[in-house]
């Protein structure tokens, strides 16, 4: 047996004994389920939050990545002008 392999076998099995104990004995209140819930509607309020905010931004991140495009195959500024009723 190699030096490399038998210091690689110690450090698996000392990662493996770190990893997966045995039994965990743990408890999970009825608050708990309750708190998760909380985080995740506080993440999902947060980030429509922040689309708020940034929405011009993101706006125009995407008008310029696609805009550009458009805006050449036509030859034109993309602006035809408001529609007049018939």
């Amino acid at each position: 047996m190699s030096k490399h392999y038998l210091i690689w076998a110690i450090g698996l099995m000392a990662v493996w004994a770190l990893v997966a104990p045995g039994r965990a004995h743990a408890y999970l209140d009825p608050g708990s389920g309750s708190y998760l819930f909380q985080i995740l509607i506080a993440a999902l309020v947060g980030g429509l939050f922040a689309v708020k905010i940034f929405w011009g931004r993101i706006k125009l991140f995407f008008l310029g990545l696609f805009g550009k495009k458009g805006k050449e195959a036509s030859g034109g500024d993309g602006d035809a002008g408001p529609v007049q009723p018939e």
